[in-house]
């Protein structure tokens, strides 16, 4: 007699489905099989530990990828614009309602840590913390405390096994898709994105946040949402009011909101040309089919450490500077860098500011003419991508870079050493990325030599640096799906 089928028998199941991998992260078979054996992992491993302390009817599966800054260097929080990669590197997560009254999030690999605690409302109880607890207890913090004051019902408590392959401290974006992670976590279990009243609650205090409606776009009312809720879950990060949503200490990042839009709006095959404060998604661009972005990991840690934060947060506060002393000279009102001088091009734009600022502070006058020169760029180099024209893209992928080495100083010299190598080896282009300060570079190459340029690019590294050999990662990255939730019920 045939055994019956239980509920946790069809999460294996719609888990072993090859259509979800490549619904994710495309065709190419080595990637998928790797997918695969992670989620399979997490599979056996939340089986093992919560099988009779969860509700095994309602269970969810999740991914959440991480993202390339192809293009817009510390320019999303003064509401410039960006050009997005969304990654292959992801975390998954299996989730499910606790029958304990106890939350627990479990890392797959164990040398990381579980995070353990009791939801309460106002703060949640910490028991027990894990690598990245930080992020989770924000989440749960804040989650609870808008829901409540919205009027809606508090989350309840869950279980949790996760796993990522995304390189900590590589300027990808690690830390904004554990976020992402610990709130679909939650949300996705407490059927938070099926709810008629919390998706109005996110759609309502995006509009107070300028958020304009996408009427035009596939998807209606989902599109909205999803552009509401990456900005929402950037202040997450950011502790800032969204609309009426209160905010709180955040996780001490002043940053914006490019990366939770990469994450959560991607699509295989599509890089993102967007514009925030609030958040637009301005065009989607095909990836084209003889070009590939290979990213290495310096091993060089981009942390977000107390030090870190502080050079980090440092270009947020010039920016700021920057919007304070130029509505001084100029006696306007505006309250971000992309405002001003709204009759001139960006490239005017960008020595006009040097030549009020540098008078007043030379570090303040670099930062301004970074922030509306990259922005030039980016305009330019969406538009040569799009005709073939490779070789001027790369020119202005090394501009960025030269940029931010020289106005932004958050290039270290692993990774200025990489964009010079890659340069070296025939590459159109190649830069630094992300918040900086270590981190990753990435390079564009012609896909036919991919294979060859990742091989020399790599053996040259580790043979300056041999103390990052166990950690540097040298990757091509597809432009893959954004973050993926599902409910398997039973």
């Amino acid at each position: 007699m045939r055994n019956k089928s239980t509920p946790l028998d069809r999460v294996e199941r719609a888990i072993r489905d090859p259509g979800l991998f490549e619904k994710l992260f495309g065709k190419q078979s080595g990637l998928v099989k790797i997918k695969r054996q992670m989620l399979m992992l997490i599979y056996e491993l939340f089986k093992e530990r919560y099988e009779g302390v969860v509700d095994p009817n309602r269970v969810c599966i999740i991914s959440v990828p991480n993202r390339v800054e192809l293009f817009g260097k510390h320019t999303d929080y003064q509401g410039g614009d960006t050009f997005l990669l969304t990654g292959p590197k992801n975390f998954f997560a299996l989730s499910a309602y606790a029958t304990d009254g106890i939350s627990e999030l479990c890392n797959a690999d164990e040398r990381l840590g579980s995070t353990v605690l009791k939801l309460r409302k106002g703060n949640p109880e910490v028991l027990k913390m894990g690598e990245g607890s930080h992020y989770t207890v924000t989440v749960a913090k804040r989650l609870l405390s808008n829901l409540i004051d919205a009027g809606l019902d508090p989350i309840r408590d869950v279980k949790s096994v996760f796993i990522g392959d995304i390189p900590f401290g590589g300027g990808t974006s690690g830390s904004s898709a554990k976020l992402i992670t610990d709130f679909l976590i939650y949300a996705s279990v407490n059927g938070l994105l099926t709810s008629n009243s919390f998706t109005s609650l996110v759609l309502e205090n995006g509009k107070r946040a300028g958020i304009p409606h996408a009427a035009t776009q596939p998807g209606g009312k989902w599109y909205d949402f999803l552009v509401a809720l990456s900005m929402y879950l950037a202040h997450f990060e950011n502790g800032l009011d969204f609309g009426l949503l209160r905010g709180d200490r955040g996780v001490g990042t002043f940053g914006g909101s490019e990366d939770h839009t990469a994450i959560l709006l991607g699509e295989g095959g599509t890089l993102l040309h967007c514009r925030f404060c609030p958040t637009r998604i301005l065009q989607k661009v095909r990836m084209p089919r003889d070009l590939e972005v290979v990213v290495a990991y310096s091993g060089r840690v981009a942390d977000k450490s107390k030090e870190a934060k502080v050079l980090y947060n440092r270009l947020s506060v010039n920016a700021r500077s920057c919007v304070d002393h130029l509505n001084s000279i100029n006696s306007t009102h505006y309250e971000f860098l992309r405002d001003f001088y709204p009759d001139l091009t960006f490239e005017e734009k960008a020595e006009k500011a040097y030549r009020q600022l540098v008078t007043v502070d030379e570090e303040l006058a670099g930062r301004a003419f970074q922030f509306f020169r990259e922005n030039a760029l980016i305009g330019r180099a969406v538009e040569h991508l799009k005709v073939g024209e490779y070789a001027s893209v790369g020119e202005l992928i090394n501009e960025s870079h030269e940029l931010s080495k020289r106005c932004l100083g958050n290039i270290v010299e692993e990774v200025d050493w990489l964009h010079e190598k890659a340069n070296g080896l025939d590459a159109y282009g190649a830069t630094g990325f992300g918040a900086g300060f270590g981190g990753s570079c990435y390079a564009m190459v012609d896909r036919k030599k991919s294979e060859e340029f990742i091989s020399r690019w790599k053996d040259s590294y580790l043979k300056r640096y041999p103390r990052y050999s166990n950690v540097t990662r040298f990757d091509i990255y597809p432009a893959s799906s954004g973050a993926y939730w599902e409910t398997i019920h039973g």
